[in-house]
């Protein structure tokens, strides 16, 4: 059976399962551009694991090892059941957004990179599916880009750069809950370096949301509208910051700097993110999997990627 899953396929799951662990990372390094494989080690394990059973045999008779099949075709075309599922997926998705809405940052950071490790282990059988997992992959990254600026945070000590951060993590794709806080930081950060345009420019995004309208967020609104008159009689910026709201842009995962619309940008393989054309085949920082600025055929989709 091992031998026609890896004929009948080139999906990296389907030749995990049959034990061709080479010609996988073969695979993902063509269509992913990956090269550190170490954080997938327990993915190629589970994926090799979960596609066999073990069936008693005679007595005193050694076990007989089964394959389970995810097709109803015969052998010659038969391809292995895979134990990396999409709604085990979205269930890691919520236990990630309940740590980060908690402020587990470290723990709500791991669960996401679990994301990004399993994707290239999912075989889905309709364009619906696959799309799900190209949202999930989406999701994975803004959040991971989010927690590693908040994390930078710690170890910077200066007010403008702490709140250039903070600017940069309000353009993070993330759910509007979790957006509401951190434009609620930003704005107090802003505010605090005496950045009254920047903080009022925050302030009228937080209003935007529909989450400020609610009666728990009463006061936020208030301290937001505040934040606005202040900055209407204010009417300056104490401090220049790299950060332009109005001018679309990418952030840089490497230097965590704006690549502004029209610049040259690069970005990962597998998972997106962007850099500045200087970390050309580089290992990406977000996923730590795969290489940065390289052309590649990208991940195969449905049940037999011949």
């Amino acid at each position: 059976a091992a031998s026609h899953w890896v004929n009948n396929s080139s999906h990296a799951a389907d030749h995990i399962a049959a034990g061709s662990c080479e010609s996988a990372m073969q695979l993902l390094n063509r269509q992913i551009a990956v090269t550190n494989f170490a954080p997938l080690k327990s993915r190629f394990l589970g994926v090799y694991c979960g596609a066999l059973t073990s069936v008693p045999g005679l007595a005193l008779a050694p076990s007989l090892q089964m394959p389970l099949l995810r097709t109803d075709a015969s052998d010659s075309k038969s391809l292995p059941a895979t134990c990396v599922k999409l709604p085990w997926l979205i269930d890691t998705l919520k236990g990630a957004y309940k740590a980060f809405h908690a402020g587990s940052f470290a723990e709500s950071l791991e669960l996401f990179k679990s994301i990004l490790y399993a994707v290239p282990m999912v075989v889905t059988s309709s364009r619906t599916e696959s799309n799900e997992v190209k949202e999930l992959l989406d999701i994975a990254r803004e959040y991971i880009t989010a927690i590693r600026l908040k994390l930078a945070m710690a170890d910077v000590s200066d007010p403008v750069r702490m709140t250039e951060l903070w600017a940069y993590f309000t353009h993070c794709n993330l759910q509007p809950a979790h957006l509401l806080l951190a434009l609620k930081s930003a704005m107090i950060s802003g505010f605090k370096i005496k950045n009254y345009i920047t903080a009022a420019s925050f302030a009228h995004r937080l209003l935007e949301l529909p989450e400020v309208s609610s009666e728990k967020n009463a006061d936020l609104k208030g301290k937001a509208q505040k934040v606005i008159l202040k900055s209407e009689k204010e009417g300056r910026n104490e401090h220049t910051l790299q950060y332009d709201e109005r001018n679309p842009f990418d952030i840089d995962c490497q230097a965590f700097v704006p690549v502004y619309r029209g610049s040259p940008v690069v970005k990962c393989a597998y998972c997106g993110s962007a850099y500045q054309p200087e970390c050309t085949n580089k290992l990406c920082t977000t996923c730590g999997i795969a290489l940065i600025g390289v052309e590649t055929l990208g991940l195969p989709t449905g049940r037999s990627s011949n």
